[in-house]
């Protein structure tokens, strides 16, 4: 999923966040909330490594210009930055600071998580997929060298 989207689906979550709070819902539920929030907050910033470092098939057929990919990955990244720090200021007051560690270890934890498991597969599927584009260009290529020396064989015996 591109940037925008997973920022608009970000954002759509935070206001939830910010209502829970704002109610004085307990603690788990805006937990949860922000579980959600945070999942996509890393799948925001793996999108902007995957757009640093694009699989070879997405480099030759990409729709969006790399100006156009690096203004949606810094709108992104603002974007989180300014939720992180509402987050922040909002579990502080809502729940105390110790709350607001305990909540920024688990985030930790869930990344670390998501890299181990998600990320490495996704990672390894965008490699086996340009391992396969190379492979599928040399047989072409071999393809039509072979066609062009048999067709310049023939003209010469011919």
């Amino acid at each position: 999923m591109d940037p925008v989207s997973l920022v608009a689906m970000a954002s759509t979550t935070f206001k939830g966040v910010q209502i829970l709070v704002s109610k004085g819902a307990e603690i788990e539920h805006v937990a949860q909330k922000l579980g959600h929030w945070y999942g996509l907050v890393s799948d925001i910033k793996e999108a902007e490594k995957e757009a640093e470092n694009p699989p070879l098939f997405k480099k030759m057929f990409a729709g969006d210009s790399v100006e156009q990919q690096a203004l949606n990955a810094v709108i992104a990244k603002k974007k989180i930055e300014e939720q992180e720090k509402q987050v922040r200021e909002l579990i502080t007051w809502a729940y105390g600071v110790e709350t607001y560690k305990e909540m920024m270890q688990m985030r930790k934890d869930i990344k670390a998580k998501r890299e181990r498991m998600i990320y490495k597969q996704r990672r390894r599927q965008k490699r086996m997929l340009d391992v396969s584009a190379i492979i599928t260009g040399l047989i072409v290529s071999g393809g039509v060298v072979w066609t062009t020396a048999s067709i310049i064989q023939g003209l010469s015996n011919g």
